[in-house]
């Protein structure tokens, strides 16, 4: 029998099978790594959501096993002289203006070094890091559940993977409380607004929510492809020369609650020096 990895695709059909209550019913699922951090955050939401269902469910990844312990405990791991990979579970204080910072500087420091040490460019690697705690804010800003956010990063010596994601009230409710968009119904339609340039739970004369255009449209730039999920949507911009001719897909997904992006960099901006 061929192997079975864990990937978007899996992660979802798992997720399908578990919210019509027929995963449970099924043989174990043994899934291999696929490459990918994303989908095994997305499978170990999905664990949390329906327990019962994911019970014969296994990855045979180290990777998802330490993060499988990190959200049960709610502790950090990948801080470690040779961690290529980790996760920092966040909580109800924001780790970066936290009045102890300690662990959450040791654990960026370390993927910022390690990834450097891999060979990858130091100064897109930097401008990465800087994505991702700008997008570890908007779990505090949006979610209206940070304790159940997560950070995530995982390099090899060709890529950079990171993931932040919770499980609070999703894009949409979170779109609607800007009387704005209090009609929008579609969670698909609320990820296409939420990479829009000005557009947040906060209304546009309040200055806020209006940065991440900017910033997804540099991650494209930088040869990065972008996975946004929330409720029963999912929206992946593919690499281009910016936001606007990367390809963008979005698709009708098993329904997760909360919010994911996941960054998957690699290639030559990566490798390169310069």
């Amino acid at each position: 029998m061929s192997a079975i990895y864990a990937d978007f695709s899996v992660a979802n059909d798992l997720l399908q099978e578990a919210n019509r209550g027929r995963l449970a019913n099924h043989h174990p699922v043994a899934l291999e790594k696929s490459g990918r951090i994303g989908p095994l955050v997305e499978i170990a939401l999905a664990a949390l959501q329906h327990p019962a269902q994911y019970r014969s469910v296994v990855v045979n990844s180290q990777f998802a096993t330490g993060l499988t312990e990190a959200l049960q405990k709610r502790l950090p791991f990948g801080s470690g002289y040779q961690d290529r990979a980790g996760v920092f579970p966040l909580g109800l204080i924001n780790p970066v203006t936290a009045d102890d910072t300690l662990d959450w500087d040791l654990w960026t420091k370390h993927a910022e070094n390690i990834a450097t040490a891999q060979g990858l460019n130091r100064h897109l690697i930097a401008a990465l890091l800087g994505a991702l705690v700008e997008l570890q804010d908007n779990v505090y800003e949006h979610s209206n559940a940070p304790d159940t956010g997560l950070v995530a990063y995982a390099v090899t010596p060709t890529s950079f993977e990171f993931v932040v994601a919770d499980q609070g009230i999703g894009v949409l409710s979170s779109l609607k409380q800007n009387p704005k968009f209090a009609e929008v119904s579609d969670a698909g339609l609320a990820l296409e607004l939420a990479i829009t340039d000005g557009v947040s739970r906060f209304p546009a004369e309040s200055g806020r929510g209006q940065g991440f255009h900017q910033l997804f449209r540099a991650l494209v730039g930088h040869n990065a492809e972008l996975r946004f999920r929330s409720d029963d949507h999912a929206l992946t911009l593919h690499p281009g020369s910016d936001i606007t001719s990367g390809a963008t897909i979005l698709a009708q997904v098993a329904s997760l609650s909360g919010f994911s992006i996941s960054v998957f960099c690699n290639g030559n901006s990566l490798t390169g020096q310069a």
